[in-house]
Order: C-alpha cells, then sequence, then structure tokens
C-alpha cells in the first residue's frame, strides 16, 4: 500500500530547478552583504554573512509549503481512514528528510499523535526557507512540551514496542570519522 501512496505522489519534475534557484537567490543576497560590508570596511568572512542572511533576511515560510512544493501534500487527520494514517506519516517523514528535517524522539507518541503534532503544529511554525542543502540540518525533537512529564514519558515507552525512531532517516555523513582519522588519531588537516 505504501508504493501505492508513492505512485499517486508526484513530485514536480522542477524541484531541482526551484532549489537550484533558491540557491541563486542566497547566494546572490550574500554576495551583496559582503560587497557592502567591504564598501563599509567591516568584516567579510562569508560564513558571518550567510548565517546573518540564514538567520534574519531569508524569506519565511513553512515547512508545510516547503514540502507542498516537493510535492508531498499531507492530508488533514479528519480526512484519514486510521489505516492510512502510519503511510502518511511516513510521506512526511521522508519528505522532511528530503528537506534535510529529521525527527527525534518520537517512540512515545502513537502514529497519529505524531502526525497531529506535526501536521497542526510543527509544520506550520515560520521558519526560514533556505534550499535543502544549504549546509544545515535541522532535528525536531517531539519529547517535551504538551504538558507531559519525563517520568510520564518513560511509563509509556515501557508499556511500549514502538522502535520508530530506529527506523527514521537521519542525514549523510560525508565520511565517518574512523575513515578519516590518521594512525595517531588525529583527524587530518584539510
Amino acid at each position: 500500500m505504501r508504493d501505492d501512496l508513492r505512485a499517486k505522489k508526484k513530485r514536480p519534475v522542477h524541484l531541482d530547478e526551484l532549489w537550484e534557484a533558491k540557491r541563486r537567490v542566497r547566494t546572490a543576497a550574500i554576495d551583496r552583504m559582503i560587497e557592502d560590508a567591504s564598501d563599509r570596511g567591516d568584516c567579510t568572512n562569508r560564513l558571518y554573512w550567510t548565517l546573518l542572511y540564514d538567520f534574519d533576511h531569508a524569506p519565511m515560510t513553512t515547512n508545510l509549503a516547503q514540502l507542498e512544493e516537493a510535492g508531498v501534500r499531507l492530508p488533514a487527520l479528519s480526512e484519514l481512514p486510521d489505516s492510512e494514517v502510519g503511510l502518511w506519516l511516513w510521506e512526511a517523514v521522508e519528505g522532511l528528510a528530503d528537506l534535510c528535517i529529521y525527527l527525534v524522539h518520537t517512540n512515545h507518541l502513537s502514529d497519529r499523535a505524531l502526525y497531529q503534532r506535526l501536521v497542526e503544529k510543527i509544520l506550520i511554525e515560520p521558519v526560514r526557507d533556505l534550499p535543502p542543502d544549504a549546509g544545515v540540518n535541522e532535528f525536531v525533537d517531539l519529547v517535551g512540551g504538551e504538558g507531559v512529564d519525563q517520568c510520564e514519558l518513560h511509563e509509556f515507552h515501557d508499556r511500549q514496542n514502538c522502535d520508530r525512531d530506529r527506523h527514521l532517516p537521519r542525514p549523510r555523513s560525508v565520511e565517518s570519522d574512523h575513515d578519516t582519522k590518521m594512525e595517531d588519531g588525529r583527524l587530518p588537516l584539510k
């Protein structure tokens, strides 16, 4: 059934072009900020201006809008039969991973509760609109909030055999430390 859902979902063909356009806009804005700083005799460190742009000047959006741009249109929970909640939850999880957004500590929530929290709260919060490969991975921690204390979470987890977190997507590492360490254990200078 998951493959049926995946077949129904149409990712826009223009997605790579969209993300490339966002990268070009971001790069041009950062270049302008650096040029202006240079004209003023100010700091011209690219990392500084990149962070400033990303945190303060990038356009605002929501993760839900970003998912929709990527072709992932999540139905309201009230529209889903119980048998499809888990399938749509994984569509959301995989879509978020494509955007370099990863969920952690979800085992204490049922599929329905996690989907509801995502669609009705987390994904509609304002965020900066950065292309998925902007060098940033975002982690959304689902523990806490909602008035649940740690004891309740551990008691719930002990009663459940949910092990969803182990299967959630994670960022790909460029190289593992084991592969890059030199014989004396130091990391090589690059």
